[in-house]
């Protein structure tokens, strides 16, 4: 993948590519773990998301990131009256979609919740598939009985004005210590959420998918007393027709 010069000076873009529902179905099969492993495994070093974990354990999220940014607040900037229509928080709930997860640069700042349930409710209902914030959130006692998938640095009851103010949409932005371009594809589990550049979604998913299955096969093998190093590939010749009986006897 290469990043290119973007047709705005001093601005890098890499490569776009719409990442389908399909392929964000089958990602749902692997896990942050695998697909870090996988990005790692090619390169990738600053794809992991820091401190940023689920408001409800056992919550998967897996979508395309839609952007948000936050600035710090300052007082004479005001969003009352008809400025809150255009203000960039209510435009960017106001166009999520299906298959979208919200992903809030919020400079890792737990001291105000972002959203509360509300805007939650609000994100829910527009068929997104999830929220990402290196910040806080409002309401979590209520947020821990809802499957909507929300990952968060922490937890604040006061409002987002108190230190916040929304900035712009759908641009790059650094979440959790890692570049997110809108459009990425996010996957986040209890071990946290991984960034995987659009463009490599599709290889990076169906490696690790495959690398998932391997591990299916190997945990069966290490039951049954296999060594470790005899449990992962390259396999021997006979250990590769185990595997791929094993697979076909499991519709794999």
């Amino acid at each position: 993948m290469v990043v290119r010069q973007s047709d705005r000076p001093g601005h890098l873009t890499p490569p776009k590519c719409y990442v389908s529902q399909e392929l964000l179905d089958l990602a749902k099969k692997t896990s942050s773990a695998t697909v870090s492993g996988v990005l790692t495994g090619i390169g990738f070093r600053f794809i992991y998301m820091a401190g940023v974990h689920p408001v409800r354990p056992g919550s998967l999220v897996v979508g395309r990131a839609y952007t948000l940014r936050y600035l710090p607040r300052r007082e004479d900037l005001t969003a009352n009256g008809p400025d809150r229509q255009s203000y960039p928080q209510t435009l960017a709930i106001e166009s999520l979609g299906q298959g979208d997860v919200m992903v809030v640069d919020a400079r890792g700042n737990t001291e105000a919740g972002i959203f509360g349930d509300l805007l939650v409710a609000r994100m829910q209902y527009r068929g997104a598939a999830g929220l990402v914030t290196d910040g806080a959130l409002r309401d979590t006692p209520f947020l821990r009985t809802n499957t909507f998938p929300c990952f968060v640095k922490g937890a604040h009851g006061y409002g987002h004005p108190s230190q916040h103010w929304a900035a712009d949409v759908q641009l790059p932005i650094a979440c959790g210590g890692v570049l997110v371009y809108p459009g990425d594809l996010i996957v986040g589990d209890d071990d946290g959420v991984a960034v995987c550049p659009q463009a490599l979604a599709e290889e990076v998913v169906k490696r690790a998918v495959e690398q998932e299955t391997h591990e299916l096969y190997a945990r069966d093998l290490i039951t049954e007393g296999v060594p470790i190093n005899e449990a992962h590939p390259p396999f021997s010749q006979e250990r590769e027709a185990a595997y791929q009986a094993w697979r076909h006897a499991r519709g794999l």
